[in-house]
């Protein structure tokens, strides 16, 4: 295995898609099609490998403006969108991120599928947030008791 089939199949396996913008801005899969973008947005293994702009997701399309941005600056490491949730063809939800990277002039937009951890994800965040509301509660309960 030489280096550069050594990161694609890392990439692959862990489930990310890897997409090249070329000269003319289209998006381009580099590497292997994750399973998970087969059942997304099933045209994206159809002959051409040039894919629709932001996968027909408008989301994805706001992003790319700002990852244009990002590209352009020549700023190292990376952009993230944050967390989108996005309907798949069957009425599935996926959960999703996508970053910009630029590495020595080539702009990459990678996008992750979350789908899998974000019940624990969920979970988390209402967990935290459900502590925050009773510690400000209790807060406001000392702050009335000294009233």
């Amino acid at each position: 295995m030489t280096e550069v089939t050594v990161a694609r199949d890392l990439l692959a396996a862990l489930e990310v898609a890897v997409l090249e913008q070329d000269g003319e801005r289209a998006l381009r899969l580099a590497g292997a099609v994750p399973q998970w973008l087969a059942r997304f947005r099933p045209g994206v293994l159809s002959a051409p490998p040039k894919i629709e702009r932001a996968l027909g997701s408008p989301f994805l399309e706001n992003f790319l403006s700002d990852a244009e941005g990002f590209w352009t600056s020549g700023r190292e490491g990376r952009l993230r969108s944050g967390l989108w949730t996005e309907p798949g063809p069957l009425g599935d939800d996926f959960h999703l991120e996508a970053s910009a990277v630029s590495l020595e002039g080539r702009r990459f937009l990678l996008i992750e599928d979350l789908t899998p951890s974000y019940p624990e994800r969920q979970s988390m965040l209402q967990r935290a947030r459900s502590s925050k509301l009773a510690e400000r509660e209790r807060r406001r309960e000392e702050e009335k008791r000294e009233r």
